[in-house]
């Protein structure tokens, strides 16, 4: 999800001012600890929080709800000093938190937070104003004392504050280009998007194409900085559609790696499996009669875990599948029945003789002579298998058992 933001904002300053926006940042999961014993609500106000040492996690999850709205009031204040300033204030404490070889002096962050919340106090306010000027002055002053009373940072506030000046003219150039409009929030909210075509020429163009015609609405019963939201709600879930769907094609070929690998330390060959069950008639059955009791199985695992699981495993050993790796005596020394009751012990948590003798197993299981490329191809299905999940299983299993049976369970009927 952050590198999908990272390519909607297009721009790393913007980015982490936007992650630094009180709305997306009380999303973010936190472990704080107080400095002295003062109660916990004290430090919870924006101006306090930097007293505290935190340490902040993105968030997993973002609504598109908040997403807009840290947007919407970003896009307002891009075009003034102060929000410019702020994003050169979160490089510095950024790159700082990233790039320092040793503990970080904490009053440092500190100062820097402070300066940031500052920063968004001067830029909240409508460019222009006496407040905002005050404020911006203010914002200045304290800069420069933090720079003053600490002299490593003095070249790097001397460039943040000239590089917002720069951007700043560029900024005014721009808004003089605007046609003039009726004050309005959308009309606020559109000279901050043409702010940030000097700022974030990306996040211009598709804030925009969202913003189209926009006016139009409110005639139909909506208002017209509601119908900008919803588009740029819909953009932000469009993004994360996509994000979930490579995160949902990671996922399935992590389980295939996975599955794959847990296949042929157990020796799951499917077509190894699929011939012998259909030589033994006897084994084919009694696995048809285990499916058939699969719901009845399951009733017992939700009552006495422990004793459903002992009865898998004897019936699982009873059906004698040819399942785990086979040592062959001839290469190594004579093995003794401890030996026997040792190599199976390995995978008794299943059940399953992960590695034994040849003594210990019975004929069925003691067929190594599988061709390689069978064999590869044998594990491999089972990984395909094992990738689609236990849910699917289930439900193909639990359909199974409902085509044998000679009709549906009265309490299915009942609940349906």
């Amino acid at each position: 999800m952050e590198d999908a933001i990272h390519e909607m904002l297009a721009n790393p300053n913007l980015k982490a001012q936007f992650y630094d926006h009180p709305v997306i940042r009380g999303l973010t999961s936190k472990k704080r600890k107080e400095p002295s014993r003062i109660p916990g609500w004290f430090y919870r106000y924006p101006i306090l929080r930097g007293f505290t040492k935190e340490k902040r996690e993105l968030p997993s999850y973002i609504p598109s709800q908040q997403f807009s709205l840290a947007l919407f009031d970003l896009a307002m204040t891009a075009g003034t000093e102060s929000s410019l300033i702020q994003q050169g204030i979160l490089k510095i404490r950024d790159d700082l938190k990233r790039d320092a070889k040793q503990p970080i002096e904490q009053a440092i962050i500190v100062e820097l937070n402070l300066l940031v919340e500052l920063a968004r106090s001067a830029a909240a306010t409508e460019a222009g104003t006496a407040i905002t000027n005050k404020g911006l002055a203010l914002l200045k002053t304290e800069l420069k004392k933090f720079a003053k009373q600490r002299p490593e940072f003095e070249e790097l506030v001397d460039s943040t504050l000239k590089e917002a000046a720069h951007l700043k003219d560029e900024i005014d150039e721009v808004l003089k280009k605007q046609p003039k409009t009726a004050d309005s929030a959308l009309s606020q909210v559109r000279r901050g998007i043409a702010a940030l075509s000097v700022i974030s020429p990306e996040v211009n163009q598709a804030l925009n194409a969202l913003l189209l015609n926009v006016e139009e609405y409110v005639t139909q019963g909506e208002t017209q900085l509601a119908k900008a939201r919803q588009n740029v709600e819909k953009w932000f879930d469009d993004s994360m559609d996509r994000v979930s769907g490579v995160f949902k094609r990671y996922a399935q070929m992590m389980a295939l790696i996975i599955g794959f690998i847990v296949a042929l330390l157990l020796n799951v060959d499917s077509v190894n499996l699929t011939i012998y069950l259909w030589r033994e008639p006897s084994v084919r059955q009694a696995l048809a009669e285990n499916a058939s009791n699969f719901e009845l199985t399951q009733a017992q695992l939700e009552a006495n875990p422990e004793q459903a699981m002992q009865d898998f495993r004897k019936q699982f050993v009873g059906l004698n599948l040819p399942i785990g790796w086979v040592i062959d005596e001839s290469k190594g020394a004579a093995f003794s029945d401890k030996d026997c009751q040792l190599f199976p012990a390995i995978g008794q948590t299943f059940g399953i003789p992960v590695f034994a003798s040849n003594k210990c197993l019975a004929p069925s299981q003691s067929n190594n002579q599988s061709n390689i490329a069978l064999k590869f191809i044998g594990i491999f299905l089972t990984a395909l298998a094992a990738r689609q999940g236990a849910p699917f299983w289930f439900d193909v299993l639990k359909r199974f058992v409902n085509l044998r049976s000679t009709g549906a369970n009265p309490d299915e009927k009942a609940g349906k």
